[in-house]
């Protein structure tokens, strides 16, 4: 005798989303076409990574006026269904703020989208991430790998480049308008 599936949950709104509960282990949650993702809570390097990233990123962005860092805000980047991603970091240019920082998800993508891999993170997963921020306008994609210290950079039109320790980033790989932005990998990647 088979078992009968049990009913499909319906898919919620981003508004829907908004009101449920935080996580009770501490992680974070995402909505996807209408479902919702639980991500469990990031471990020691990944922290470390996006700590470092925040640092050389956000002061670069704040002595430049370039626009705002974000970190595990929700860009609402598809609707019906609705699509709400929280990348580990993001960097949104000047002309996509529209106001002073708000309670809620920011609609659409942001420039710049950073997600830091986890160990349990799947690639088709983070491919259909890849894809939701760029069909709704990200300029920039990067997959940090921590294990491999690699970043992938992904652009529009499907331009992907990966870059390892021996690589520097520049201004033009976060999308920044003006020139001067330096990271270079080796010292992101250090023990």
């Amino acid at each position: 005798m088979s078992a009968q599936p049990g009913p499909v949950p319906a898919l919620l709104t981003a508004d829907e989303f908004w009101q449920l509960p935080d996580p009770p282990h501490g992680g974070r949650l995402e909505l996807v076409e209408g479902r919702v993702i639980e991500h469990m809570p990031v471990g020691e390097r990944h922290g470390a990574i996006a700590a470092e990233l925040a640092l050389a990123l956000g002061s670069f962005v704040k002595r430049h006026h370039l626009g705002r860092l974000d970190l595990e805000t929700g860009y609402r980047v598809a609707r019906n269904p609705d699509t709400v991603l929280a990348p580990d970091l993001a960097f949104r240019a000047a002309d996509r703020i529209q106001g002073p920082p708000s309670d809620r998800y920011v609609d659409g993508a942001p420039t710049l989208a950073i997600e830091i891999m986890s160990p349990e993170d799947r690639e088709a997963d983070v491919a259909r991430k890849i894809q939701a921020y760029l069909d709704a306008g990200a300029s920039r994609v990067w997959i940090v790998r921590p294990r491999n210290r690699t970043i992938t950079v992904h652009r529009p039109g499907g331009d992907a480049h990966t870059y390892t320790e021996r690589d520097t980033l520049a201004s033009d790989d976060a999308a920044f308008p003006v020139p001067g932005f330096e990271l270079p990998l080796a010292a992101l990647f250090a023990d």
